[in-house]
């Protein structure tokens, strides 16, 4: 029996709890939030002891993980601090808003030899995880372009409203948009040759829309657009088109069924997508289905020893990193390079 904690009982807490009540053989021995309400509530309903302070869990060695689910700007203070409680470690993305914390975080886990893993879920996402295969098998031949869009309305309902204040979210372009950069990374498997952005800023909030051309070699065109300045009653959506030579597969979180593949000799396949949907009344999302498959292979991987693939400390670095290019892009107004 693994007997993990979970710190920080917010939107991602619970959703992440949910999964590991429905994992064999994991225990939920700990909430730590310093809301105590909010870390009563959550361990009273999985069973587990909640806590005011992180080091409390810290200090246990019957407890082995840490799946750190706190605000970004904090997430360099609690891996560092897990890592050198030996624990092996879980941390919500984006790893960190520098390369520099990333780096430390990274190396600190190294250093105690504990097993530290970024939760970029949209990799585990079945719709993005469909494409990714049938990319890396070559099924619909080669891939042309692929459009990303992510929008939101305005994410109210975090802790102090952190998502909100640029200095400790990065704002829509680190938290939100993030997760497309990353997504297209991982499905072309390196970085672009150059990119374009731009977006709508605000003091306070850092940018709440971004837009961005990659140009990848080989002639590959990715855009991605992510923003969570919708209005209030706009429904959180998720989109990709990806245009190969042979077929056009289209996905839409908010139509049934939500993934359509356009074949060039006019067949039509709606590919069956195992749905998992979340108890979790927070946040912009009901779907359980990426984060389980994302905490179940992190389980899986922790258990038994196995290197990490599909996501590593370093990739997430990466995808930092390109983050990091299109907001010098979005500054300059410039076309930055690689």
């Amino acid at each position: 029996m693994v007997r993990l904690a979970i710190i920080g009982a917010g939107f991602m807490g619970s959703m992440h709890a949910e999964v590991y009540s429905q994992l064999p053989n994991v225990k939920i021995a700990a909430i730590v939030d310093e809301r105590g309400e909010k870390a009563k509530s959550l361990a009273e309903k999985y069973g587990a002891i909640p806590y005011l302070s992180a080091d409390q869990v810290f200090a246990k060695s019957d407890i082995t993980i840490v799946d750190i689910c706190l605000p970004t700007f904090l997430h360099k203070e609690f891996v560092i601090k897990a890592a050198e409680a030996g624990k092996d470690i879980i941390c919500e993305k984006p790893i960190a808003l520098t390369i520099e914390d990333a780096k430390k975080m990274v190396d600190a886990c190294r250093k105690k030899k504990v097993r530290f893993m970024v939760a970029h879920v949209i990799r585990f996402w079945p719709e993005y995880a469909f494409i990714k295969r049938n990319y890396d098998q070559g099924r619909y031949g080669k891939l042309i372009t692929i459009t990303c869009t992510r929008l939101s309305p305005r994410p109210t309902w975090g802790w102090q409203n952190w998502l909100l204040d640029n200095s400790r979210s990065g704002g829509a372009l680190f938290d939100l948009h993030i997760h497309d950069v990353d997504f297209i990374l991982y499905l072309l498997g390196q970085n672009p040759v150059s990119l374009y952005s731009v977006g709508t800023f605000s003091q306070e909030e850092g940018y709440t829309h971004v837009f961005t051309t990659y140009n990848f070699p080989g002639g590959i065109t990715a855009f991605a657009e992510g923003g969570w300045d919708m209005t209030s009653n706009f429904p959180f959506e998720m989109k990709f088109i990806a245009q190969f030579e042979k077929a056009v597969v289209d996905f839409d979180s908010t139509s049934t069924p939500t993934l359509t593949v356009y074949y060039a000799d006019g067949r039509v396949e709606r590919p069956q997508i195992e749905r998992k949907t979340s108890q979790v009344s927070e946040g912009n999302i009901s779907d359980l289905g990426g984060y389980y498959f994302e905490i179940n292979y992190f389980i899986d991987h922790v258990v038994h020893n196995k290197e990490f693939q599909i996501i590593t400390p370093e990739d997430a670095v990466n995808s930092l990193a390109v983050v990091l290019k299109e907001l010098e892009s979005l500054k300059t107004g410039k076309i930055i390079t690689f």
